[in-house]
């Protein structure tokens, strides 16, 4: 059983979902049935898919290197990269094991959003933000069924606040009515927008030519799209109706002006995870330490960073690479192009040319989907 797939699944979810509902609406506390609700589909999705005891193992692993690393005495950077390069052990078993089929032995859905989780966790407790962890809110912060699957990728901090608060009746119907529309308005994305493009658009494609590959960029961008942003919707409205607001994951990504734009709208949550926790912190280390000449070198040299870990993120192929590397690219011409060439940001903000540099974006934009596809190479 797939999360937010089939007619089972979405049964199975509205009898789960049925009690939190009433426990809202009396203005009871939603966290304790909530872990109930996680736990459950997470032993009905991962024991069908024959994936419980890994879910188990990652999860005694993630919460040992969190609880340990917040009693050690003087984090250091090498103990904090010490415990990031054991948490991401289990991601790194998955996805070298998606190209190595001999190592594939440790399967787990979601492993690349839960590590994500616990890595955020492990920095923020280096930095001083976390002075304080508890069992049960980790536990369902990196186990959120939701969001387990394919995101969107919430803070600690910010998903604590809501989980120990008691939302008021008003508060709640608005939440459950948010909710309800994004489960439908996600599964309208999902199965029919997506599912009809997939059908009529790109199955029915020959497999070689450069017509087909054109027509491919196109069909499997909107594809892509009305696929993930009905995933993330239907997430977010399954959290909702828990009393848990997960953010936004899209905001009309194919109106953006530059790429910089372009990832301030798409998969919000990993690209503002990656700003944060890669970017700016590889920028402002290397401008505390001056570690290169040139201002800008810092920013270029992030960027790179930044789009390589989103590539290899999904996966260390070829086409996750160049994928990564591409748009590493992409960002630092941007940067460039805003720094050096003075009409860049005029041309972006008015009338036909602002029109125009959202067609490139797109086309961009595609062409690297194109990449991640694999159809190109």
């Amino acid at each position: 059983m797939t999360p937010y797939n089939g007619l089972l699944f979405f049964y199975i979810l509205g009898l789960l979902l049925l009690p939190a509902i009433v426990t809202g609406l009396l203005e009871k506390p939603l966290k304790h049935y909530g872990l109930l609700f996680t736990a459950i589909l997470l032993g009905l999705v991962f024991s069908e898919n024959g994936q419980l005891m890994a879910l188990a193992v990652f999860y005694i692993w993630q919460i040992a290197l969190c609880f340990l690393f917040l009693r050690i005495p003087n984090k250091t950077r090498l103990k904090l990269r010490l415990a990031i390069a054991l948490s991401l052990v289990p991601l790194a078993a998955v996805k070298i094991g998606e190209i190595l089929p001999v190592s594939h032995v440790f399967q787990l859905l979601g492993v690349s959003y839960m590590t994500f989780r616990s890595v955020q966790v492990l920095i923020d407790i280096h930095d001083g933000k976390l002075k304080e962890l508890r069992l049960l809110d980790l536990s369902y912060f990196l186990l959120f069924f939701p969001s387990v699957a394919s995101g969107p990728i919430d803070r600690y901090r910010r998903f604590s606040s809501d989980l120990n608060r008691k939302p008021s009746r008003a508060e709640y119907t608005e939440m459950l009515r948010r909710g309800i529309w994004k489960l439908m308005f996600g599964a309208f994305f999902c199965f029919v927008l997506s599912g009809l493009i997939w059908h009529s658009w790109l199955q029915p494609l020959p497999e070689r030519g450069l017509l087909a590959a054109v027509s491919y960029m196109y069909g499997y961008t909107f594809y892509l799209f009305f696929n993930f942003a009905g995933y993330s919707s239907m997430a977010i409205g399954t959290a909702y109706i828990l009393g848990i607001s997960l953010p936004e994951n899209f905001r009309m990504p194919f109106l953006s002006v530059d790429m910089k734009d372009f990832w301030s709208r798409w998969h919000i949550s990993l690209s503002t995870w990656l700003r944060d926790y890669v970017y700016s912190r590889f920028v402002m280390d290397s401008l505390k330490k001056k570690r290169f000449r040139g201002k800008r070198t810092a920013s270029y040299i992030g960027y790179i960073l930044t789009m390589m870990t989103m590539g290899i993120w999904h996966g260390p192929t070829p086409a996750y690479l160049l994928y990564g590397a591409y748009h590493a690219l992409l960002m630092c011409v941007n940067e460039a192009l805003d720094l050096h060439w003075k009409p860049f940001r005029k041309i972006k903000q008015q009338g036909w040319s602002q029109v125009i540099m959202v067609v490139v974006t797109f086309h961009l934009f595609s062409f690297g989907l194109l990449i991640f596809s694999g159809r190109l190479f």
